[in-house]
């Protein structure tokens, strides 16, 4: 049975999926609290959450859970509207701790946060609150906007609590599955609507407004990312060695970092291995090419004589091509800046795109830690291109 649309759901469907996100961040609060009392981890290191380095790729686990509730609680149920004040929140200093905005990234590490059990009942009461809220909403777009946008937040949260697992290698369920061979579809190209349409139904994010007319030429795309049997030839065909295949900006990633390999790859004894979260083990040569840079992407798409799809190609072969595997195995790098469309206005929470266009790559899809209720073929991630530690990988097209 197929996932209803979260994007146009009624009161009654968004209600459950509120209920379903915080249900999933709650156990992790949880386990994490768990593993702050001391319970053994079997097969892993025994984890603190409490204490984790000041990286500028994660969050303090404590901090990202109470950001969570406070974001539900600000969107739905204290904003009232640039020209007025917010409402106050139900726990004092939650603004202090948890606005994103104004509270600089590795302040975050010093902050006298709540502990476990104060999080937990902010988690419980906020949501309480936003469920009550919604109840007395009409059902239109207009009035669930933030609702909505609160459920996506919370996604994302959930996500990224997956990726500091496997930045600080601690345990958690790997979902990766098998690719077939890469083989290309020839689409005609012509001219379609990038982007989401104003006279649409639901929610959409600020920076898929609104669809403008774009031609693409005829191109060849993958069917499929790039598998880690494919990445491999180009490791040890020396790629990392040959400053040739990469761009400028590639080489200087790579004299920074003086990475020889993807992050979280290693040959043990001649057997190629790799990371996954807590645990090393064999390179399994038919999935996902993973934790790459789009540096990295580039760098194999030109010794391989092929390139990065646009994001107007990615987008126009996901909305034109059966069978088009996207969205299920890794987040695909494309080769285009993260930029605003014409006409482009932030929405309320004018923080979401922004600050981030033409320093950041736009990047499609979904990884396998991506909630199914999150992908769509319009929708738009971005990070900077020298990202590797979350589920980015990349497909790829045939050169001009």
């Amino acid at each position: 049975m197929a996932m209803p649309d979260l994007r146009t759901a009624d009161k009654t469907l968004l209600a459950g999926a509120l209920q379903d996100a915080r249900d999933y961040t709650i156990s992790v609060l949880d386990e994490f609290a768990a593993w702050t009392d001391g319970v053994s981890v079997e097969g892993a290191n025994s984890p603190d959450p409490l204490r984790v380095p000041c990286l500028a790729i994660i969050n303090p686990p404590l901090w990202e859970l109470g950001h969570v509730a406070w974001f539900m609680e600000y969107w739905c149920q204290r904003y009232r509207g640039e020209a007025a004040a917010p409402r106050p929140s139900r726990l004092p200093d939650a603004d202090r701790w948890y606005d994103s905005v104004h509270v600089p990234h590795d302040s975050r590490w010093q902050l006298d946060l709540p502990d476990w059990d104060t999080t937990q009942r902010y988690l419980d009461d906020t949501l309480d609150g936003a469920l009550g809220t919604l109840q007395a909403l009409p059902d239109t777009d207009p009035a669930l906007y933030f609702h909505r946008l609160a459920l996506f937040h919370e996604d994302m949260h959930d996500e990224a609590f997956r990726y500091t697992r496997q930045t600080l290698a601690w345990p958690a369920p790997d979902e990766l599955g098998d690719l077939p061979p890469a083989r290309d579809i020839t689409l005609p190209g012509g001219e379609f609507l990038m982007g989401s349409s104003p006279t649409g139904k639901g929610f959409f994010f600020d920076n898929e407004k609104w669809a403008y007319p774009l031609r693409v030429e005829s191109f060849a795309i993958s069917m499929t990312p790039v598998r880690n049997s494919d990445y491999l030839q180009f490791v040890e065909a020396g790629g990392y060695r040959q400053p040739h295949w990469w761009s400028a900006s590639g080489q200087a990633w790579l004299a920074a970092t003086g990475q020889t390999m993807p992050r979280y790859w290693r040959n043990k004894e001649g057997i190629w291995q790799q990371r996954r979260f807590a645990s090393w083990i064999d390179l399994a040569p038919a999935q996902a090419a993973m934790h790459v840079t789009a540096h990295e992407a580039e760098a194999w798409c030109c010794w391989a004589g092929r390139r990065l799809p646009s994001e107007a190609e990615w987008e126009y072969a996901a909305l034109h091509t059966p069978n088009f595997d996207w969205g299920t195995q890794v987040w695909e790098w494309t080769a285009s800046a993260f930029a605003p469309y014409p006409g482009f206005s932030p929405d309320p929470y004018a923080e979401y795109s922004a600050p981030f266009f033409h320093t950041h790559r736009s990047v499609r899809g979904g990884s396998f830690a991506t909630h199914e209720r999150m992908r769509k073929p319009r929708y738009r991630n971005y990070y900077e291109p020298q990202r590797d530690d979350i589920f980015v990988g990349f497909r790829s097209c045939k050169a001009d």
